[in-house]
């Protein structure tokens, strides 16, 4: 364990203050003043602080009682990855944490995005910088691109910034010219003018929406298509699940089982049953689809599923991590059919202690089919199918909820948009989705059961054996100050004295800015401030939950973690021996959180076509906005009716010239003296909209 993961939180707070200060050295009088009066820090505090950080060596002393950060110069392997605004960086792990560091363009040379890369970093201030680079290895990647096709040359023409277009090898038909292609570009030749590619798929006239959607899936590194071993070993798959599938598996068959999932929803990866035993005590049953019973390691499927890592959830499409026949029918938990499941079953006594869990395999038989809002129906209503069941399980689960936030779990909740759309698939409305009872009964059952898959594992057997868990890292230092300064500029101060403190003062701020304009903008922050949760064979704990153990095991269809889980479980139920050692995990684990990322970048990436889609309608048209961002290049701002961000570009802004003061994050007119803060409410029209490159642009009309 390094010196830097054992300091306390005074010591993380100081040392954050020291590596973003980009004057030097200072004295303890002078950190003392940068600290937010919120930490409730004293001077000998901070002193005290600074001479332990001094003994481990993470910081120097250059002269009696004036310290400075060390700041050596770090040797590192990681990804070259362009932007979209077109500037390159390479995002590597520094700290145990995955980190963008940018570079001068003019560095990347013929170097391609995608590359490995070996790179020194060097810091500054609040700034890392990438010294050097050079080429580990190659990695082709695959992008969308224009056709132009003119005699016997033919280009990929990029939307993306920052890289030339793509000369094409090999035949090309003339009647895709301007038609959409994925383009997998593979080499820089140092004597060539432009990379070289091959096209692997024609998508289809430019403007289409399922052109588009198809483009950003192999921006992102996914496919459509599933490879042909793949659908050949799935084809032989039986159709039909019998009793010789069942094993030794325990019979649920006939208990009180049901789904509840979105009324869209195609596959269903977990059920819930309650039953009582002889006590009475309940008995809660989470089961989630057996995947492993039907994807084996080393296969075509578990192959492609583990390359995949998850499915990525578009605006109108689902692109899965299994063919359809295993995540739409045979490993779907689809009502009145016999299904295969790994169980969670709970006993609960009546006053709502577990008392203990069971975990195995088994075959149930789900009841009904529910909606969130058919749910919520019978929740509110108190009629309707199964309603003394929905009832209790409601009970149970707001209590476990209630108990979760009393240890300190965040009470963040991201907003998700979705459309409707026209006869003709066109966008026309978007809206925020509605969270019912109904919703949070699932979400607190699903954490129950995967926060004790990993405590059963974590405390099976000692030495302990190598698991997958989900795990969530306090927030880093300096976007924890940045957001204190950030909520005090808004008005509510908060408490970052301690991790206790931290918890309650930000759940607080959550719920005194209910309803507030700004109380949106400041959850957007808090959530940036968080570490990002990652899947790994080292830690077990969640911060953001407030779980000392934590895993993901209710997504098995959707997530190659789940799938993994549920072979490590199961293999450590019948013989707690390892099977496979924590490094081989970690890869896995790696990949997998890297996936995850480019999935959720997708689904933001689709969603902001959709919205630049539909909002070329209203060109022209007044709205009220807030401001959700300002940068020295412009305002951004959210349109309050439509759910969607556009910039304000500065050049558009002709009333005034305005300074831009980060700090403050605000900007000020020179003649004026106008003033632009984040969350203040503003007038705008809609300038244009580009669906391709999914941007909106705004006028100003304050």
């Amino acid at each position: 364990m390094s010196n830097r993961s054992k300091i306390t939180f005074p010591e993380r707070i100081v040392l954050a203050i020291l590596e973003n200060d980009g004057k030097g050295a200072v004295n303890a009088s002078q950190v003392f003043n940068k600290i937010p009066p919120e930490a409730n820090f004293t001077k000998e505090m901070v002193h005290q602080a600074l001479l332990k950080l001094a003994n481990r060596g993470l910081v120097k002393e250059p002269s009696e009682g004036v310290y400075a950060p060390i700041r050596p110069t770090l040797r590192s392997e990681g990804e070259l990855v362009l932007s979209n605004r077109g500037d390159y960086y390479v995002r590597l792990e520094l700290d145990g944490e995955l980190q963008q560091i940018y570079m001068d363009n003019d560095m990347v040379g013929k170097m391609l995005p995608g590359d490995r890369v070996r790179c020194e970093v060097k810091t500054k201030g609040k700034r890392s910088y990438v010294k050097s680079l050079s080429l580990i290895e190659r990695v082709p990647q695959r992008y969308s691109a224009v056709l132009d096709i003119f005699e016997k040359n033919a280009f990929g023409l990029l939307q993306k910034n920052g890289l030339k277009d793509i000369k094409i090898i090999g035949l090309v038909d003339p009647k895709n010219d301007g038609h959409k292609a994925i383009i997998e570009v593979y080499d820089f030749p140092p004597n060539a003018r432009n990379p070289i590619g091959r096209i692997v798929e024609i998508l289809g006239p430019v403007g289409e929406a399922d052109t588009e959607m198809h483009a950003i899936v192999a921006e992102f590194g996914f496919s459509t298509r599933f490879p042909d071993d793949t659908l050949e070993e799935c084809d032989a798959i039986p159709n039909e699940i019998t009793s010789k599938d069942w094993g030794d598996r325990k019979d649920l068959r006939d208990i009180f089982c049901i789904t509840i999932d979105p009324a869209d929803a195609k596959d269903f990866d977990d059920a819930i049953s309650l039953e009582y035993d002889a006590q009475g005590n309940y008995l809660l049953g989470v089961h989630i689809a057996d995947v492993s019973h039907f994807v084996t390691p080393g296969s075509a499927i578990d192959r492609e599923a583990i390359q995949r890592g998850t499915s990525v959830y578009l605006v109108d499409r689902t692109i899965p991590m299994l063919p359809e026949k295993l995540s739409n029918d045979l490993c779907s938990l689809k009502p009145n059919v016999d299904r295969l499941a790994f169980s969670v079953i709970f006993t609960i006594d009546k006053d709502l202690n577990v008392l203990g869990e069971w975990f195995g395999k088994t075959v149930i038989n789900s009841k009904r089919r529910f909606a969130y809002e058919e749910a919520q129906d019978v929740i509110v209503k108190q009629t309707g199918d199964y309603v003394s069941e929905l009832t209790t399980l409601n009970r149970i689960a707001k209590h476990f909820e209630v108990l979760r936030f009393q240890k300190g779990a965040l009470k963040f909740e991201s907003k998700e948009i979705r459309f409707r759309f026209d006869a003709n698939k066109k966008p026309i409305e978007a809206y925020v989705k509605t969270r019912f009872d109904a919703h949070l009964l699932i979400e607190t059952f699903m954490l129950m059961a995967n926060q004790a898959v990993a405590k059963h594992v974590k405390t099976l057997k000692k030495p302990e054996l190598p698991f997958i868990y989900r795990s969530h890292d306090l927030p880093p230092q300096d976007k924890l100050l940045e957001f204190a300064k950030f909520c005090k500029l808004m008005g509510y101060p908060i408490n970052i004295d301690n991790e206790l403190q931290m918890r309650k003062s930000f759940n607080e701020l959550m719920e005194r800015t209910q309803g507030d304009p700004n109380g949106e903008i400041l959850q957007q922050m808090a959530i940036r401030t968080m570490s990002k949760a990652v899947y790994t064979a080292y830690r077990s704990d969640h911060f953001g939950l407030a779980f000392e153990h934590y895993t993901h095991f209710t997504s098995p269809i959707r997530r190659y973690p789940d799938l993994l889980v549920h072979r490590l479980l199961q293999q450590y139920l019948s013989n707690p021996v390892p099977g496979m050692s924590e490094s081989q995990i970690e890869l896995i684990a790696k990949h997998s959180s890297n996936m995850e990322q480019k999935a959720a970048e997708a689904e933001r990436a689709s969603t902001k076509y959709t919205l630049a889609l539909m909002m070329e309608q209203h060109i022209g048209k007044t709205m009220d906005a807030t401001i959700t961002g300002i940068t020295e290049w412009g305002i951004y701002a959210m349109a309050t009716e439509y759910h969607c961000e556009g910039l304000i570009r500065m050049s558009d802004i002709k009333t005034d010239r305005f300074t831009y003061y980060e700090a403050e994050k605000k900007l000020v007119g020179q003649r004026t003296r106008r003033s632009y803060h984040m969350g203040d409410p503003i007038t705008v029209s809609v300038k244009k909209t580009d669906a391709q490159k999914r941007i909106i642009d705004f006028y100003l009309l304050d």
